[in-house]
């Protein structure tokens, strides 16, 4: 009887901390899934209201915290039950081993994207080219830059391949150099046109004062001479004022009497009397 009533103490014993093991796990899980649930959203918040935060490190770190509340998770509920987490954690590291040399190209992305994210080449809507791929950046992770092209393309690119090649960004300086370039005829006068193309870099607002816009001869091709108006602009403007410029130069030019060749060849023929009739040569001309 005594042994009975001691083995089913035993048995409520192990039953009860069981019990406690798993309600210890729960508390855990929730805590730690609420402390994650609020730093993340503290920090969507703080993007939000303060402009000094780069969003390019918003996506990476909410995906760490994410990772890391899961695995501190994981540590402490074998802790609570018990287990020998650093056989575990030994354990671990060995498949991490042979996962990594598994995985090697999916590791690289990574690294990539974390070197991209620290040194910050670019960042979110910054317009940038590498190799063949450009376009405005949507967004930084892990394992892919996502980019936007001019015809509203969806573009997903690995980071080791932007990692591991030059990347030219459009966006980053704020401020973009315009060589307007446009033929006229060897008839018209240079002056004119130089005087032309430099008044209306001085009228156009957004085109910057500093530094000085100046007109310049660049060539004298076969069939026009090649004059270049070199300005600066700000990047979100320099297409408009390119436009813009193709438009009101020719308008210009034309009210002004200057025009703007296109190619055009002397052909002269040669033809001998001995070998070609006069009815033959008449008819030529």
């Amino acid at each position: 009887m005594l042994q009975e009533m001691l083995k089913d103490k035993i048995q409520f014993n192990v039953l009860w901390s069981f019990s406690l093991n798993i309600l210890y796990s729960i508390i855990t899980i929730l805590i730690l899934y609420f402390v994650a649930y609020w730093v993340i959203r503290a920090l969507k918040k703080a993007n939000e209201s303060i402009e000094k935060i780069d969003p390019t490190l918003l996506p990476i770190t909410i995906t760490v915290i994410k990772y890391a509340a899961f695995i501190i998770g994981v540590l402490i509920i074998l802790n609570i039950f018990g287990a020998n987490t650093n056989g575990i954690i030994a354990l671990l590291g060995a498949t991490g081993l042979g996962v990594a040399l598994a995985l090697k190209e999916t590791l690289q992305n990574i690294a990539s994207g974390l070197m991209l994210i620290f040194l910050r080449p670019f960042k979110v809507n910054d317009y940038i080219e590498s190799n063949a791929n450009n376009g405005t950046v949507q967004e930084i992770n892990l394992f892919t830059t996502t980019l936007k092209t001019n015809d509203g393309l969806f573009l997903f690119v690995p980071n080791s391949l932007l990692w591991n090649s030059s990347i030219k960004n459009f966006s980053k300086n704020g401020t973009r150099r315009l060589d307007f370039i446009v033929g006229i005829s060897y008839e018209n006068e240079v002056d004119q046109a130089k005087e032309i193309l430099i008044n209306l870099a001085r009228l156009d607002g957004r085109v910057l004062k500093d530094p000085t816009p100046f007109v310049a001869l660049t060539a004298l091709g076969e069939n026009s001479v090649s004059v270049m108006l070199r300005c600066w602009v700000l990047v979100d403007n320099y297409w408009d004022v390119n436009y813009y410029f193709y438009k009101t130069v020719k308008e210009t030019f034309d009210s002004k009497g200057i025009t703007i060749p296109f190619p055009q060849r002397d052909i002269r023929l040669k033809i001998s009397n001995e070998t070609i009739g006069s009815d033959n040569f008449k008819s030529l001309k």
